[in-house]
């Protein structure tokens, strides 16, 4: 009897240590999200501009390359409490049709081709306030300045990098660095100062920005967002003129709106001026963009049609001194988005840029593409 007892008592503290192990365990798993998605893109270009991929390989003598690119997104958060978040953004792909373009703005702002995993965000936000709060960690340059409701994620918006961000903007990679951002009703402010020396010495080398963003119903009392900023980028550069001691350094300033004009249509507007006379990959003084959105009802309840148009331009230093001839790079994008199901979206889209990297002598570069996005 004492034994039956005994494993009776014994079967009962198991059952309660179990049942205190799962609640811990319940309880840790509290405040995690698991988000991501999956792109991909099957795109053509006609009338590629070099000779070799950046493989080395000979690009066929017709110049019409098709690929097949994939991306991959994971995001992780872990919410401790009202005040206290943890993210986590892990990020891989394959192939890169901008490897066959040599152009200033790329024809495919999602391509990723290392093939790899990496760590794209990692980073832990405290809310001192309701409206103030602060982020320190891996952080993406681009979530604090230049952003747009409709022209700011290219897995689902414009695929075109000049419509994701200014073409001009001399952004850091992602990397170590410190965020605060303030949020209102009517106004927001976003600081940020990012490592820019590839983890060298981040307090010589640095990229900083500072926007403000005024949230006015302009039209119909309709969302919009007027951004104005600043950046500068304190890596080393060359003037273009060959003069100086090669320790330049970038900056520049802009403007990003966007306003919704009715339950249909909304449209963005983009304005971007940089340091010129410096010799950076970029070599241009003014960018800027213009597009519109219209949700329509059509292969579903609520799919999106959208068209851009800009323009990134050489700077005078860069035509004094490197390619007189130099023209405007002209960018159209037109995209039709299908929402399928609430987690599918298949989006056929259509790319022209003229004067690839600012040479008049180039043939129109025409980019096709099928786009298809999992999101999870």
């Amino acid at each position: 009897m004492k034994k039956v007892v005994a494993g009776m008592l014994f079967a009962v503290l198991a059952v309660c240590v179990a049942q205190v192990s799962f609640a811990e365990e319940i309880e840790f798993l509290k405040g995690f999200t698991l988000g991501g998605g999956i792109t991909l893109n099957l795109q053509n270009l006609q009338n590629a501009n070099k000779a070799e991929d950046s493989d080395g390989n000979p690009i066929d003598e017709n110049k019409t390359p098709s690929l097949g690119e994939y991306s991959v997104d994971l995001t992780v958060e872990k919410k401790f409490d009202d005040n206290n978040t943890a993210f986590i953004h892990l990020e891989t792909g394959k192939g890169d049709i901008n490897n066959y373009l040599n152009a200033v703005s790329g024809i495919n702002r999602d391509a990723d081709d290392s093939g790899v995993v990496s760590v794209t965000e990692a980073w832990f936000e405290h809310k001192f306030t309701d409206k103030f709060a602060m982020s320190f960690g891996v952080l993406d340059p681009t979530t604090a300045v230049d952003d747009n409701a409709y022209a700011n994620d290219e897995t689902k918006q414009f695929l075109g990098s000049m419509f994701r961000n200014a073409a001009n903007i001399n952004f850091a990679d992602n990397a170590f660095g410190v965020k605060a951002t303030y949020e209102a009703d009517m106004i927001d402010f976003a600081v940020q100062y990012i490592d820019a020396s590839d983890y060298k010495d981040i307090t010589r080398n640095g990229f900083a920005s500072a926007q403000v963003n005024f949230k006015l119903g302009f039209i119909n009392e309709m969302d919009g967002n007027y951004r104005f900023y600043g950046w500068t980028n304190t890596n080393d550069y060359a003037k273009l003129d060959g003069t100086g001691d090669g320790k330049e350094k970038n900056y520049g300033f802009g403007l990003s709106f966007d306003q919704q004009f009715s339950d249909i249509f909304g449209g963005f507007a983009r304005y971007s001026w940089a340091n010129g006379a410096i010799d950076n990959e970029i070599d241009s003084s003014n960018a800027w963009s213009l597009g519109l959105q219209a949700t329509v009802k059509g292969l579903s309840e609520k799919d999106v049609v959208a068209l851009a148009y800009g323009q990134v331009m050489p700077s005078d230093e860069y035509k004094d001194n490197v390619n007189k001839d130099a023209k405007n790079e002209n960018h159209l994008e037109v995209y039709y988005s299908w929402n399928v199901t609430d987690y599918l979206a298949i989006s056929p889209n259509f790319q022209m840029v003229e004067n690839p990297f600012y040479n008049g002598d180039d043939d129109t570069a025409y980019v096709s593409s099928v786009r298809m996005q999992i999101s999870f």
